[in-house]
């Protein structure tokens, strides 16, 4: 397959190292298997998205409660159903109360695995021992739900006390740090690596 989109690619004109195309190719197709695993059998199930969803969310409410003993935080499982394509999709989110006010809303797309899977996916594509891989790729998602955890609770302090910068740190702020630890936690992997993969040696 790689000598086939080489030929392709040196038509046009296009030179692409074989260790380039190869981690290109490889991406490409972790892409189109989880997505076709996801929308076919995960996403209709909510598999894992309910129980990541319920686990951030909670987690949120305690880790408030923890910080603010004098406050009453509450999560509580909703109903949240949509429409797409005229249909309606029955789903649930976790709703972060501070007494009867709602703060903020954890919805599946809030719950982080779209970021583990594109972070774990890399592992996938690129060489190394199978040992390294694993121990990056469960550490670095249990780094990145705890800051997911993190990240809401601030949410909420921030929807209290500043809410004009809400939206700023929703879209902006908060996505950056995610994808910069994300991208650390890559640097840090493939840091020392020889090009076959290996821990390089002193």
């Amino acid at each position: 397959m790689e000598a086939f989109f080489s030929k392709i690619l040196s038509r046009v004109g296009v030179r692409v190292p074989r260790p380039v195309l190869s981690f290109l190719l490889k991406g490409l197709i972790v892409f189109v298997i989880w997505k076709v695993l996801y929308l076919a059998l995960l996403l209709p199930a909510r598999v894992p998205d309910r129980a990541l969803t319920r686990l951030v969310g909670f987690s949120t409410a305690y880790v408030l409660n923890l910080f603010s003993p004098g406050t009453a935080y509450t999560a509580i499982e909703v109903r949240d159903d949509y429409v797409e394509d005229g249909t309606v999709h029955f789903s649930t989110s976790v709703d972060i109360r501070r007494g009867g006010m709602q703060t903020l809303r954890v919805a599946d797309a809030c719950n982080g695995l779209e970021l583990m899977v594109l972070y774990v996916g890399f592992f996938f594509c690129f060489p190394g021992a199978l040992r390294r891989k694993l121990f990056f790729a469960v550490g670095g998602c249990v780094l990145i739900t705890l800051v997911n955890i993190l990240r809401c609770a601030v949410l909420v302090e921030i929807f209290i006390k500043y809410r004009a910068y809400l939206d700023f740190s929703h879209h902006f702020a908060f996505t950056f740090i995610i994808y910069a630890l994300i991208f650390l936690l890559w640097f840090f992997f493939t840091k020392n690596l020889s090009p076959n993969g290996r821990k390089a040696s002193a």
